[in-house]
């Protein structure tokens, strides 16, 4: 109980049943929303989501540069707010499988009687562009304390090593 207790939030997880992911070659991230109170935190997620996603070698990943310019010339400002019509035509105009929008919900250093705590969650999805139905979608926490830093008191992980290790875990319920 104490172990389970001083572990994070597992990975709420949808995985659309009948949806094939072999057909999905190329993806483009689009930038996330930002929905914590850290102003750069969609940005810093976004990179590194698009690292993530390459390095874990499952699809070719559109350019950022592109995925803005698409974006500009159909006049969409936020990711969550692309209609499924709007969908089609960007996974048309970049040549994709699939779109992934995502938000930063929570990005913060939490402090707690003089303790504190960095949190992370990301709430991820893929949307396929011929169809504009989402086939994956997930959400995770990571915090910064973990099990033994909460008991004797160790380091903890900086901002960008709690976004990184969230990012990651979202990535593998999508490519494992």
């Amino acid at each position: 109980m104490v172990l389970a207790g001083c572990s994070g939030m597992g990975s709420t997880v949808f995985v659309h049943r009948d949806y094939n992911f072999n057909f999905v070659e190329k993806v483009a991230v689009i930038p996330f929303e930002n929905l914590s109170n850290d102003q750069g935190a969609s940005a810093r997620v976004t990179h590194l989501f698009i690292t993530e996603l390459l390095a874990a070698d499952a699809f070719d990943v559109v350019e950022p540069g592109e995925v803005s310019l698409a974006l500009s010339k159909m006049s969409l400002t936020r990711s969550d707010m692309i209609s499924e019509d709007q969908a089609k035509q960007l996974g048309k105009a970049l040549g994709v499988q699939g779109l992934i929008l995502g938000a930063v919900n929570e990005s913060s250093g939490l402090r707690s009687a003089g303790n504190g705590e960095t949190v992370v969650t990301l709430d991820v999805r893929m949307v396929e562009t011929e169809s504009a139905q989402t086939v994956w979608s997930a959400t995770h926490t990571e915090g910064s304390k973990g099990f033994f830093s909460s008991l004797f008191g160790t380091s903890e992980k900086s901002q960008s090593e709690v976004a990184r290790k969230c990012v990651r875990k979202v990535i593998k319920t999508l490519v494992d």
